[in-house]
C-alpha cells in the first residue's frame, strides 16, 4: 500500500471517530435532536484550519468548528477552462467551495472533481454540497473524495423547515456512514422566515441565504440572531440590486451585518483579485451605516421578501421573478432561467395569471411584479 493510500485510510478512520461521537441517533427520536442542538454552548474546542494565507481574513463558523475564508468559490459556472481562477483563489486563501451536480449542466462538479483529485488540494477546502441527495456515492466518486463537509437543505417554505425529521433522517445516515460532516439550510426565498425557522428548529450549523444590499439592513436583526446562537451565516447572490457597486461596498454591508462569509461565483483571475480585495478591505472596515443606506435607495427592485406569494390563482410569483431577474437579467444565465421556468406546473406560470395586481399591492419596494412575470414567461418560453 502506498504512502497516499495509508494516508487516505488514516483521513478517513479520524474523520469517523470526528462524526460517530456527535452524530445524533436517527432511531433515537429525531424530534430531540432540535432541543439539543439548539442547546449547544459556543464552541470552545481548537479551530480546524485549512489553507489560511497570508492577507485573506478568516472567522470562525458558528459552532462548525471550521474556521472560513470571508469569501466562499462558488462553481455555478465553472467548467475546466475556469480551473484557473479557482486555483488563484485557493492560492490568495479560499478554503470553502460550493457546487452542485446540476451546475453549467453537470460539468461543474467534474471540474471540481478534477482540481481535488491533485495531490493535496482536498485538504485546502472544505467542500459544500449544494443539495441533499437521496444516494451521494456516486457524486463523491465524481468529485474524487470519500466525504463532503457541508450537505445543504434547499428548502424556501418556513412551515416545512420546522418539520426537520425527514431532513434530518438523511443527513445523519450520511453522517454515520462518514459521507458527509454538517448540516446547511440554504433559502433563496421568504429569506428572513426561513431563517428564523432554521435558527428556531436549531438543527443547522450553517445558514445560506440570498441577501444583497437591498436586503440586508432588514436581515441584520436575524443574522445577529444566528451568531448569537453560534450558527454561521453565508450571503449568496449578492450582486443582485448592486446598481453597478463593488465589490468592496458590497462586502462592506454584508460582513458588517455579521454575515461569516461571502458565496461569489469567480470566473476569471480578474474577478478573484476584486473579490478578494474586496474581502479583505471590508473586513477591517466597519459598516455602520452602508446597509441601511442601500434600502433606502434600492425602491423598485425585488428583495425577496416573499410577500408577492399567494397567488389566487397559483402562480409562482416570487420563483418567476427571482430566477428571472438573477439568472436571466443579472447573470446571463438565460438556459437556466428557462429550465427553471421550465419546472414550473403549467397553473403556476404567468399563463394563470390574471391580472389582479395583489402582488404589486403587497409588495413594500413597488416592483412591477405583473410586468417581469409576463416578460420572463415570454423570453424563457421562447428558449425552452
Amino acid at each position: 500500500m502506498s504512502k497516499q493510500d495509508q494516508s487516505r485510510r488514516f483521513d478517513r478512520r479520524r474523520f469517523l471517530s470526528q462524526v460517530s461521537g456527535g452524530a445524533i441517533g436517527a432511531t433515537v427520536g429525531l424530534g430531540l435532536a432540535r432541543k439539543s442542538a439548539a442547546a449547544q454552548p459556543p464552541v470552545t474546542a481548537k479551530l480546524e484550519r485549512r489553507n489560511e494565507q497570508p492577507g485573506m481574513t478568516y472567522m470562525p463558523f458558528g459552532r462548525t468548528n471550521l474556521n472560513v475564508s470571508r469569501l466562499a468559490f462558488g462553481c455555478i459556472r465553472l467548467v475546466d477552462d475556469r480551473l484557473p481562477a479557482l486555483e488563484m483563489a485557493v492560492e490568495r486563501g479560499v478554503n470553502v467551495v460550493h457546487v452542485d451536480d446540476g451546475y453549467t449542466g453537470g460539468k461543474a462538479i467534474v471540474s471540481l472533481g478534477k482540481f481535488l483529485k491533485k495531490p493535496g488540494n482536498r485538504d485546502k477546502v472544505w467542500v459544500m454540497l449544494k443539495h441533499l441527495p437521496d444516494d451521494l456515492d456516486a457524486e463523491l466518486r465524481i468529485l474524487n473524495t470519500d466525504h463532503v463537509d457541508i450537505v445543504c437543505a434547499p428548502i424556501t417554505n418556513p412551515n416545512q423547515i420546522r418539520q426537520t425529521e425527514p431532513v434530518l433522517e438523511r443527513f445523519e445516515a450520511f453522517k454515520k456512514a462518514g459521507k458527509a460532516r454538517l448540516l446547511n439550510l440554504t433559502t433563496h426565498s421568504s429569506v428572513k422566515q426561513c431563517l428564523e425557522a432554521a435558527i428556531d428548529v436549531g438543527c443547522y450549523s450553517t445558514l445560506l441565504a440570498a441577501m444583497d444590499l437591498s436586503t440586508v439592513a432588514e436581515l441584520k436583526p436575524t443574522i445577529q440572531r444566528a451568531r448569537s446562537e453560534n450558527v454561521g451565516v453565508i450571503a449568496m447572490k449578492t450582486r443582485r440590486n448592486a446598481r453597478g457597486r463593488g465589490p468592496d461596498e458590497i462586502a462592506k454591508a454584508l460582513l458588517g451585518a455579521g454575515v461569516t462569509t461571502i458565496l461569489k461565483t469567480l470566473n476569471t483571475h480578474e474577478e478573484v483579485e476584486q473579490w478578494v480585495g474586496g474581502v479583505i478591505k471590508a473586513s477591517r472596515e466597519a459598516a455602520e451605516g452602508g446597509a441601511e443606506r442601500q434600502v433606502a435607495e434600492a425602491t423598485g427592485l425585488c428583495t425577496l421578501c416573499g410577500l408577492c406569494d399567494g397567488c389566487p390563482n397559483g402562480v409562482a410569483t416570487q420563483d418567476i421573478v427571482r430566477d428571472y431577474t438573477y439568472y436571466y437579467e443579472q447573470q446571463g444565465l438565460c438556459d437556466t432561467a428557462a429550465e427553471r421556468y421550465g419546472e414550473l406546473r403549467v397553473n403556476q406560470t404567468a399563463l394563470s395569471c390574471r391580472d389582479c395586481g395583489r402582488c404589486e399591492k403587497r409588495c413594500p419596494m413597488n416592483v412591477p411584479v405583473r410586468r417581469i412575470i409576463r416578460e420572463a414567461h415570454e423570453r424563457l418560453t421562447m428558449i425552452g
